[in-house]
Formats: C-alpha cells, structure tokens, sequence
C-alpha cells in the first residue's frame, strides 16, 4: 500500500526587511513610472509650444505683407479726400464732375486692417496659451496684442466719421448720378471682398455738378473729410508700430526657439 505525503503548506514567514524590500519595490516602480509620464507630458507640451510658435510667427509674417500692402492704400485715401476738399472748395461749375462723383463715392467707403492672428485666438479660445513659457515671447506677444487693440478702438471712430457725412453727401450731390456709378454684372464685376475696396465704382459721364450749392453743408462735409483724413494718418502710424512690433518678435522667437531656417 502506496503512502502518500502532503506537501508542507506552511510558508516561511517574510522578516520585515523583505516586506520593506517590496515595498519599496513597487514604489519605485510607481514613481519611476510618474516621473517618465511627466517628462512624456512635458516633452510633449514643449513640442506643442514650439509648434504653436513657428505658427505665430507665420502669422505675423503674414501680418507684415499685410500691412506693406494696406499702408499705401491709407494715404491713396488721404490724398484721394484732400483732392475731393479741393475740389469742392472750388468756385461752380466745377470742369470735372465726373471724378468730384467718384471721389465723393469713394469716400463712403470703410475699411479695416484685419491682423493675421488666428494661433493666438486659438491659443485662448482652447486654453492652450500656457504651453507658451518662454517669458521674452510672452512679453512680445502682448505688446503686439496691446498695440492690434489701439488700432481696433480707432475703428469706430472711422465709422462714426463716416455716417456723419453720409447725410451731407445725399444732401449736396445727386443720388441718381451715384446710381450709375455701381458695376452690377459684366466681365468686370467682382464680388472678391478681397479685392480693392473701389473695384465695383466707376467714373460717371458728363461732367454732373452739385445740386445743393449751401456752403454751410459744404464746409461741415468739408471737415468730416478732415476727420477721417486724421483718423487714417493715425492708423497708419498705429500698423507702422504693429509692424515694428511683429519684426521685433520675430526676432525673439528665432533667437528662443533657433527658427531662422523656419
């Protein structure tokens, strides 16, 4: 008859220095673990921040033409309204009323320098703004935003100038000569709002004239013209200084973050 023997269940117990050897064990696996996520984390961040700052930097490059661009069309208005206060400064019958129409139209219009800064909405809109922790970026970027919020606040006033003489102009000139100045289809109509802010006037025929010769509306047209000539010489200076601006943080984004090839 076969005996059998049970294995011995018993376990030797564990003394406390091999309890603490585990013990630390698994904690430092769990630390270990913690701090290769957080450095995961924040390499991660640092990558996102650097990516956020190439874009920005695309935008204010972009913001840079821009301006090259709509700069010169602010004193082609100057010089457009200071003919326009000529003109109508002289004695009746004018010999060109055909381009006193046409500047008199042209001065309805209102435009507004729109800055290329479509990251940093981003940025603010997702909370995303912190990745950005190099502090001389920081700086740049509000100054820049500083310098876009004195330009948006000249902009109301621009329009309010600009409804004040919508009134003057009715009144002193003939709407039904404004009518035919209006492209409204043919090869050459656009309804690019990319294109310039004249594209759909043109110059009526003949030679029309005033039909309200009062010179108390004439000088009150006169100096909202005036007004608004001012308003565009200080936006003008206002995107000269945005400009500067966006060149000086390019700078110090290509410094900080060794973009100069990018």
């Amino acid at each position: 008859m076969e005996v059998h023997h049970h294995p011995d269940l018993h376990h030797k117990k564990k003394n406390f220095k091999e309890y603490f050897l585990e013990f630390l064990m698994i904690f430092l696996a769990v630390f270990l673990g913690f701090i290769a996520e957080n450095i995961r984390e924040k390499l991660s961040d640092r990558s996102k921040g650097k990516e956020y700052v190439i874009s920005i930097k695309k935008d204010l490059i972009a913001d840079t033409s821009a301006i090259n661009d709509f700069i010169p069309l602010l004193f082609f208005r100057i010089n457009q309204f200071d003919s326009l206060i000529w003109v109508l400064q002289q004695p009746e019958p004018v010999s060109n009323g055909g381009g006193l129409y046409y500047l008199a139209r042209s001065s309805t219009r209102v435009r507004m320098f729109e800055p290329t800064n479509t990251t940093i909405t981003e940025l603010e809109h997702s909370g995303n703004l912190r990745l950005i922790t190099n502090r001389k970026v920081i700086d740049g970027l509000i100054k820049f935003q500083k310098i876009i919020a004195s330009y948006e606040a000249l902009m109301p006033v621009d329009i309010h100038e600009a409804d004040l003489s919508y009134p003057l102009i009715g009144n002193l000139f003939d709407a039904s000569v404004f009518n035919t100045m209006v492209k409204t289809g043919g090869e050459d109509f656009s309804l690019d709002t990319s294109a310039s802010i004249f594209s759909n006037l043109i110059k009526p025929t003949g030679n029309p004239q005033l039909r309200n010769h009062d010179p108390d509306k004439i000088n009150l047209l006169i100096f909202y013209l005036h007004e608004r000539k001012s308003t565009f010489i200080g936006e003008a200076g206002i995107l000269q200084e945005q400009k500067k601006s966006a060149a000086s943080l390019i700078q110090i984004i290509n410094r900080e973050y060794r973009l100069n090839n990018q």
